[in-house]
Parts: structure tokens; C-alpha cells; sequence
């Protein structure tokens, strides 16, 4: 493997997400494989996978479990997030550490079935990683996305936030039309495909309990809930509003079992 840079927080994450987050991504994976078989089937002879952003590999487990002779590359910027992938050794599974919007190593017109799941949104240029998805697409190939539309357990941040910032905004990775139906399936025509579809689902995060929300959203260092909490942390703020999320959790969402993620789907051809 590629000898890993020096700042990798997905990798720091990624034990975390393995334990706490695949279980809430898994049914849109699962659902996301089934629509684009329906269309293309990945059971075929000459069918080759790209799971881009792979992360720990739910994508690519479920690929390997369903179709055992479909060749995969799993690919990805963070080697801490492949590592989790290695470990399983995986048969016919290529790890590929690699930026989505540059996927320089692989070449034009690769795949049939290019796959990416809860990825596109958090590249530092999603149009350009749509764009380098369809080069390395066959043509007549399939394209399969799942993207959030709302990812519920950073709703009691912004209630916290809100009592001290009525304005707050949460800081998400991605700008509003990045998790809006209706602008998707124009920019994934942009980058050159067609036949766009959307579909809904929905998943339960279904924490335990409370303990175990604070422990994936703080000490679990996932990117995207620290882009909440660590302005204020490194203001000082973090004894003042920690016990003010954590009432919050405890009394308005059930103690961590009434939190549901919303994503979409989306399939298209070359």
C-alpha cells in the first residue's frame, strides 16, 4: 500500500465508523446493489466493480457476498479506511488509495459498474469526482451514488448551537444542493450520464443509548460531527454545551433510539 500521508482523519476515525456507522449506511448499500443488478447484472461474466470512497468496505463485503467472482477495486483516499478492508482479505478485491477527484491510477473506461456510497458529498470537488467516475466507466456502464439528504444525528448539535447562535447553521462538508433531489440528478447528467433516477431510504441509527451517541459523536473524531462541535470547543465551550447536548439527546430523541438518517439514491448509465 501507498505509504500513508500524514494527516489521514478519516483513518483516525475509522475503527469508530466501523462499530457505530456501517449498520446506519448498510440499507442503502444493500438497496443501492439490488437497483443497479436490476438494470445491469453484476453477476455477469465481464462485470468489474469500482467502490469508490469504499471506506471500511460495506459496499465492497456486500458485493463480494453476493456475486463471489465479481472483481472489485476498492478505492479510496483514507488508508486507515482501506486497512479495514485488507484485514479481511477479501478474495478478488483491489485496494487503491486514491482521490476521488483525481483517479489518476485507473484507466479510462474500466468499469462496468462504478459504485460510490456516502462519498461524493464529503470530496473537496464533487463535480470533478462525478466527472472522474464517468471517464473510468465503460460505456453502456452503470453508474450507482447514495447521498445523503440528512443525516438526523446532528440535529441535537444544532439545538445546542442554536441557544447560544439563533442563526447557527450546521457546517456540513457539502453546500445544500449537494443533499437536494432536485439539483442531484442534473449535476450527475453534467458529468455526463444518463437515464437518471432517484430513489428515498430511510435507516435508524438506534444507539443503544445515550452513552453511546456522545461517544460516536465526540470521542469517536469523525470529520464531519468535529465541523460541528470544535469551533466551539476550541473557544472554551465545550463544558457549557456538552451537558446541554446531552439533555437534549436524553430527553428529546428517545435517548439516542429515536434518531433516522434520510439518503438518496441514484443510478445512471454512460
Amino acid at each position: 500500500m501507498a505509504e500513508s500521508p500524514k494527516l489521514d482523519p478519516w483513518g483516525v476515525a475509522s475503527s469508530a465508523y466501523a462499530t457505530k456507522t456501517e449498520h446506519v449506511t448498510r440499507p442503502g448499500a444493500e438497496a443501492l446493489i439490488s437497483w443497479l443488478d436490476d438494470l445491469s447484472p453484476l453477476s455477469h461474466a465481464n462485470a468489474f466493480a469500482l467502490d469508490n470512497g469504499a471506506g471500511t468496505g460495506v459496499v465492497t463485503a456486500l458485493l463480494r457476498s453476493r456475486f463471489p467472482h465479481l472483481p472489485i477495486v476498492a478505492a479510496d483516499l483514507s488508508p486507515g479506511m482501506l486497512e479495514h478492508i485488507e484485514k479481511k482479505q477479501l478474495p478478488q478485491v483491489q485496494c487503491k488509495v486514491v482521490d476521488a477527484t483525481d483517479l489518476h491510477s485507473i484507466a479510462t473506461d474500466t468499469f462496468t459498474h462504478s459504485l460510490s456510497t456516502y462519498m461524493i458529498q464529503f470530496s473537496s470537488d464533487p463535480r470533478t469526482a462525478l466527472q472522474e467516475m464517468y471517464r473510468v466507466t465503460k460505456p453502456n456502464g452503470t453508474l450507482g451514488l447514495c447521498m445523503w439528504s440528512d443525516i438526523g444525528v446532528t440535529a441535537p448539535w444544532v439545538e445546542t448551537a442554536r441557544l447560544f447562535d439563533p442563526d447557527y447553521v450546521y457546517p456540513y462538508s457539502w453546500t445544500p444542493d449537494w443533499a437536494d433531489q432536485n439539483t442531484l440528478p442534473r449535476y450527475v447528467a453534467d458529468a455526463g450520464f444518463k437515464d437518471v433516477k432517484l430513489r428515498t431510504v430511510r435507516a435508524r441509527w438506534d444507539f443503544p443509548g445515550p452513552e453511546e451517541v456522545f461517544q460516536s459523536y465526540f470521542e469517536a473524531k469523525h470529520p464531519e460531527c468535529m465541523r460541528g462541535y470544535q469551533p466551539w470547543w476550541d473557544r472554551g465551550m465545550e463544558g457549557t454545551m456538552r451537558p446541554i447536548f446531552e439533555k437534549i439527546v436524553r430527553e428529546q430523541y428517545g435517548g439516542g433510539k429515536d434518531f433516522e438518517a434520510e439518503a438518496f439514491l441514484i443510478v445512471a448509465t454512460t
